[in-house]
């Protein structure tokens, strides 16, 4: 079971472990890749390419990776607060990582229903 996701492109090569990775936002044709540790690394790379190194790589396990709309890939394992008719979503560790992102009211709600439904 891979325990990194490594994106490598031309000069560049980030290696971030798993557990680490907190979500990737899209910025054009450059995705941002935060980290636990507030760490933004930008990368030359489109979002969507990110997430098919995310499925080639990982597998199943990367099914905790969830695409978020256009421009967000979000760790589901650091979902800690979903507001949506405020579109808020909060990624946190619970521990002093915590990160304010805002999405859509559609993917929210399916964001939502997606955790309630895994408690079940």
């Amino acid at each position: 079971m891979p325990t990194h996701l490594v994106i490598s492109k031309g000069t560049e090569l980030l290696r971030v472990p798993l557990d680490a990775l907190m979500y990737v936002s899209a910025d054009g044709n450059y995705s941002t890749v935060v980290t636990r540790d507030s760490r933004a690394t930008l990368l030359t790379m489109q979002l969507g390419r990110v997430e098919t190194l995310i499925s080639e790589q990982l597998g199943s396990s990367g099914n905790v990776f969830i695409r978020a709309g256009r421009g967000l890939i979000i760790n589901s394992e650091y979902i800690n607060f979903i507001d949506v008719s405020r579109q808020i979503l909060v990624l946190s560790d619970c521990s002093g990582s915590r990160h304010e992102l805002s999405a859509s009211r559609e993917v929210l709600a399916k964001l939502k229903e997606y955790i309630e439904s895994t408690v079940k």
